[in-house]
C-alpha cells in the first residue's frame, strides 16, 4: 500500500466552522490565557494597603487618629516550590492550548465526516434508484411471464416485494440526507452540497504516535504531575519570606498637654522570616503526589499502546477497503464484457434491450460502490490525520 496520498494541510479547511463556533473557541482561548497568567503569578502575595480613622477618649482626652500603611509578606524562597509553581503554570497553559487545538480539530473532523456521509448518501441514493429500475424491469418481465402462463405468481410476488423494499430504502436515504444537512448546519455556515472534500495523506505510524495531539497531552499531563509532586516537596520544607511595610500616622488631641501633643510621623519596617511547616500529613501528601506522578508514566505508556493498536486497526480497515475496490473493479470489467455479449445477443434475437439495461445499471451500481468505498477510505484517513500535528498543519 502506498505511503502517501494527495496531501492537503488541515489548516486550509479550518474555515469550515461556523462563525459562532469560531467565537466560542476564541473565547475559550482568551479564558485559558487569563487562567495561565493567574496561575503563573499565584505565588506572588498581594500588597496590602490600609487606611483607618479612629477616635477615642481612653486617656480622658479625645484623640483623632489617621493612619495609612503599605505592607507585603512575600515568599522569596520556598525550597523549589516557587520554581515548580511557575513551571506548572506554563505546562498547564500548554496543555490547555493543546486540548483546545484538539477540540477545534474534532469539530473540523466532524464537519468533514458529515460531508463524507452526505456524499455517500447521495451515491447510495443513485445506487438505490438504479436498483429500483432493475427491480421494475424484473417485475415487468415476471408479470409478462405470468400473464403468458409461463410464470410463477410467487416469483412475481417476490419481485414486487423487492421493488417495494427498495422504495422504502429510498425514503430512508432521503431522510438521512436531510438529517445530515441539519447536523452540518450545527457546525458550519457553508452549504454541505458545495463542499469539495480534501484528500488526506496516510501518515506513518511513527508520525501518528509521536505527533499525536492526544499523546502530546499525555506528555504534558506527566509534566504537570511531576510539577505538583515537586511543589508538594518544596511546600513541606522551609521557606524564606520578605516582610516590609511603610506606615504613616497622624494623631490630634482635643486638649493638648505636655504629655499629649499632636504628632505626625511615618516609619518603615523591613525583615526576613524563615518558616518551617510541621505537618503530620506532609509525608502522606508527598507520597500521594509521587504515586500520581508515577501513575502518569504508566498512563503515557498506555496511551502510546492504544494509539499503536488504533493505527494498526485503521490500516487494516484501509487495506480491506482496497481489496473490496479491486473486487468491484474486476466486476466492472465482467459487466463490460457482458454488455458487449448482450448487444451481440440482441442482434441475434437471443436477448432484449431490457436485459441490456439491467446489465448497464448493474455496472453503474458497481462504479458507485467503488466511489462509496473511496469515501470510506478517506474517512479512515481523516480519523488518523486530524489528531496529528505535522510541519504543514501545526496551527488551526
Amino acid at each position: 500500500m502506498k505511503k502517501s496520498l494527495v496531501f492537503v494541510p488541515f489548516l486550509l479547511f479550518a474555515n469550515v466552522l461556523s462563525n459562532l463556533k469560531e467565537k466560542e473557541l476564541q473565547q475559550e482561548s482568551y479564558f485559558n490565557s487569563f487562567v495561565a497568567k493567574e496561575t503563573k503569578n499565584s505565588w506572588i502575595n498581594p500588597v496590602m494597603v490600609t487606611f483607618s480613622l479612629s477616635e477615642d477618649n481612653s486617656l480622658g482626652v479625645k484623640a483623632n487618629t489617621k493612619s495609612f500603611s503599605i505592607s507585603v509578606n512575600q515568599p522569596i524562597f520556598r525550597s523549589g516550590a516557587i520554581f515548580y509553581s511557575i513551571k506548572y503554570a506554563n505546562d498547564l497553559n500548554a496543555l490547555n492550548k493543546n486540548n483546545l487545538l484538539l477540540k477545534r480539530r474534532e469539530l473540523i473532523k466532524e464537519a468533514y465526516r458529515l460531508v463524507i456521509e452526505y456524499k455517500k448518501a447521495i451515491l447510495n441514493r443513485k445506487n438505490i434508484m438504479l436498483n429500483i429500475k432493475n427491480a421494475q424491469i424484473e417485475v415487468k418481465k415476471k408479470k409478462e411471464d405470468f400473464l403468458n402462463g409461463v410464470g410463477d405468481s410467487v416469483l412475481l410476488n417476490n419481485a414486487i416485494l423487492k421493488l417495494n423494499s427498495l422504495k422504502l430504502q429510498l425514503v430512508d436515504i432521503e431522510n438521512l440526507i436531510e438529517n445530515l444537512k441539519i447536523k452540518f448546519k450545527n457546525i458550519s455556515d457553508l452549504d454541505i452540497s458545495k463542499i469539495v472534500l480534501p484528500k488526506f495523506r496516510l501518515v506513518s505510524k511513527k508520525e501518528y504516535i509521536n505527533n499525536n495531539i492526544e499523546y502530546k497531552s499525555a506528555i504534558l499531563q506527566k509534566k504537570i504531575k511531576k510539577d505538583l509532586y515537586k511543589m508538594q516537596i518544596g511546600n513541606s520544607l522551609f521557606s524564606v519570606n520578605l516582610n516590609a511595610s511603610w506606615n504613616y500616622q497622624d494623631v490630634k488631641y482635643s486638649t493638648q498637654t505636655p504629655l499629649l501633643q499632636n504628632n505626625e510621623k511615618n516609619f518603615y519596617k523591613v525583615g526576613i522570616s524563615i518558616t518551617l511547616p510541621l505537618s503530620f500529613n506532609s509525608i502522606n501528601s508527598i507520597n500521594k503526589s509521587k504515586i500520581d506522578y508515577l501513575k502518569s508514566n504508566l498512563e503515557l505508556l498506555d496511551k502510546k499502546s492504544v494509539l499503536n493498536n488504533d493505527f494498526k486497526a485503521k490500516i487494516k480497515e484501509i487495506k480491506n477497503i482496497d481489496k473490496k475496490i479491486a473486487i468491484y473493479k474486476k466486476n466492472i470489467k465482467i459487466y463490460e464484457k457482458l454488455i458487449t455479449s448482450t448487444q451481440e445477443n440482441i442482434i441475434a434475437g437471443n436477448a432484449t434491450k431490457l436485459d441490456l439495461e439491467v446489465i448497464k445499471n448493474s455496472k453503474e451500481s458497481m462504479k458507485l460502490n467503488v466511489d462509496i468505498l473511496k469515501l470510506n477510505k478517506q474517512e479512515m484517513l481523516l480519523e488518523l490525520y486530524y489528531k496529528v500535528v505535522t510541519g504543514s498543519n501545526k496551527e488551526i
